[in-house]
């Protein structure tokens, strides 16, 4: 019996390094490794931060245009 315990748990060991080496060795592998690992959310957290910071700039330049604007038509009123 001890034998029979022994063989089944290094089958189970193959067949688990195979499938972990089939999934590795495909694009669509790393993102399915990089989805259990939690790197996927990491790097969505990473780009939606950097789009949030572009788009902040975006809006106080805007801002600031539209004070020097007023800025411009305040000074040609006088």
């Amino acid at each position: 019996m001890e034998y029979f315990s022994w063989r089944c748990f290094f089958m189970a060991l193959l067949i688990a390094l195979a499938s972990l080496f089939m999934i590795a060795g495909c694009d669509s592998g790393e993102k399915a490794v990089d989805e259990i690992t939690g790197n996927r959310a990491v790097k969505q957290y990473h780009k939606s931060k950097k789009d949030i910071d572009k788009i902040a700039d975006q809006q106080a330049q805007r801002y600031k245009s539209i004070l020097d604007d007023e800025n411009k038509q305040g000074d040609e009123k006088n």
